[in-house]
Order: structure tokens, then C-alpha cells, then sequence
């Protein structure tokens, strides 16, 4: 049977939220199952027991690349075929919709009434509620984490449902707080009618090491199943200081194994430095 409006209610009540949580959401809509109404009851779900909803709105489709770059930002500019991919790159605009790969929900909340976007023309965030306004002022170039380090101070959870901790975006800002090495990027955006290349600091690193920080936040975590999918609530007022404390401590920690991985492998370096 499809899996319906009220399961799904069901399901984040059991993980005890609440219509005073603030919740950094990633959702997998394939995961959950066949959900009657899909991503719209999925969202309108979340609207119903949360209070704050935010979303990322990630935009990599802006992207663009220099033939030549800073060293040890964690790219082989060699092999990047940059003037094909500058060629392929969109402007940022603030109803351009979210990567494909960011998932179906994600681009659905960016279309409800009332949500507003921030203005990152990479690593935008979607908001819903009555502090989204505030929330999403946090966000600049110079601070693309400014929503996390919010939602840190007001209490606010990570929900991640069907989804695991390589998805978990608040794990970065994390690395950002300890100075571990991030990386510069670059994004094309439209201002007043013109376009803008626009340079962007603090991009993050690899997430494939992620899952590590499961056992060092089991006893904060809570867990639930929706339809098909495990979810998980975890706050970040628990979770950044402890990714912090690991970091500090190991300096590998969270750090992906692949041996041929350009970002880990500039971290690495940084911290031998």
C-alpha cells in the first residue's frame, strides 16, 4: 500500500518533533517507498509538524572553471575540460531549480508559497517559517554556512530520512569551525540584468567519510522508519561539537579512503604542511 499523509506524520512524531523544531531536512523521496501524493505529501508533512524547514538548494549547474588555479585546492585542473564546462554552465537566478541530484523534494519545497531562497549561486539554502527571513540572511559568499551555525544556536536538528550522513551538509560547516582545509570555487550569477563571476571561498570537501560520525552520536540520535526509509534526528547542538572535537583530535577523521580522491587527499596535505 502507498505509504500515506498520516504515516508519515507518524513517523516524525516518533522521532519527537515538535511544532517549535527547526529542522535541517535531506530527504530521499525513492527511499521512503511508494508515497501516495509523493515529494508534495512528503513536504506538506513536514509543514505540519515542524515549525522551520530548510532545505539546501544546491546549484552546481552554475559552476565555471579557470584553465589555472590555486594549488592544492583539490582539483586536477589538467583534466577538466573547462572551456566545455563553462560553456555548459546557467547563471544563478533565484527560481533557477535545484540540481537534479539534490533530489526531487528538495526542488519541490523551492516551488511551495512562502518559502524564500537564499542568494549563494552554489550553495543556496530554501527556508519555510517564521524565522526563515533571519535564518536565511546568515548565508553570504564569505559565510555559506551562516544557516547551519543558526540552526546550531536555535536549537535546531538535522533530519535526514533515507538518506545517510554523506548527505549531512552541517558536518562541512563543522570541518569549516575546526580550519580544516576548504576550497575556492567558482559560480556565474546574474545582478541587476548582468552577469557576474563570482568567487567562491569555504567550499567543501569530500563527504564519503561521513558515516564514521554514526557511533560517536548514537546515544543523540533518533531513530524512526518511514515507510521504506530509517530517519534520523540528530541536533546539531550535539552533533557540530562533537564532529569539532573529533577533527581537533584526528585530523583524518571523516576523511574519505579512497586513495585517488583529490579533496581528502589536499586535506591530507594541508594538515602535514
Amino acid at each position: 500500500m502507498p505509504i500515506s499523509h498520516a504515516e508519515i506524520i507518524m513517523g516524525l512524531q516518533a522521532l519527537e518533533l515538535e511544532q517549535e523544531s527547526k529542522v535541517l531536512v535531506h530527504v530521499s523521496l525513492p527511499a521512503l517507498g511508494d508515497v501516495d501524493g509523493g515529494a508534495q505529501t512528503v513536504i506538506e508533512s513536514l509543514m505540519a509538524v515542524t515549525g522551520t524547514i530548510v532545505m539546501p538548494a544546491f546549484t552546481p549547474q552554475t559552476m565555471v572553471w579557470p584553465p589555472r588555479g590555486p594549488a592544492n585546492n583539490g582539483v586536477d585542473y589538467a583534466a577538466i575540460d573547462y572551456q566545455q564546462l563553462n560553456a555548459d554552465a546557467v547563471f544563478f537566478t533565484p527560481d533557477l531549480p535545484v540540481f537534479p541530484g539534490v533530489g526531487e523534494i528538495a526542488e519541490a519545497f523551492r516551488q511551495q508559497p512562502f518559502v524564500q531562497r537564499s542568494s549563494h549561486p552554489a550553495a543556496s539554502f530554501t527556508a519555510l517559517g517564521d524565522e526563515a527571513e533571519e535564518l536565511l540572511a546568515t548565508q553570504t559568499i564569505e559565510k555559506p554556512y551562516g544557516p547551519l551555525e543558526w540552526l546550531q544556536h536555535h536549537r535546531g536538528d538535522v533530519l535526514l530520512i533515507g538518506v545517510d550522513h554523506t548527505q549531512n551538509t552541517s558536518l562541512h560547516f563543522a570541518e569549516y569551525l575546526v580550519g580544516r582545509k576548504q576550497f575556492i570555487r567558482w559560480a556565474i550569477a546574474l545582478e541587476d540584468g548582468r552577469g557576474k563571476a563570482l568567487e567562491l571561498p569555504h567550499f567543501p570537501g569530500c563527504s564519503n567519510g561521513f558515516n564514521a560520525i554514526e557511533v560517536e552520536i548514537k546515544n543523540t540520535t533518533r531513530v524512526a522508519t518511514i515507510g521504506a526509509a530509517t530517519a534520523r534526528r540528530v541536533p546539531l547542538e550535539r552533533l557540530i561539537p562533537t564532529a569539532v572535537g573529533w577533527i581537533d583530535e584526528d585530523p583524518a577523521a571523516l576523511l574519505c579512503s579512497d586513495p585517488a580522491c583529490s579533496r581528502c587527499n589536499a586535506v591530507r596535505k594541508a594538515g602535514r604542511s
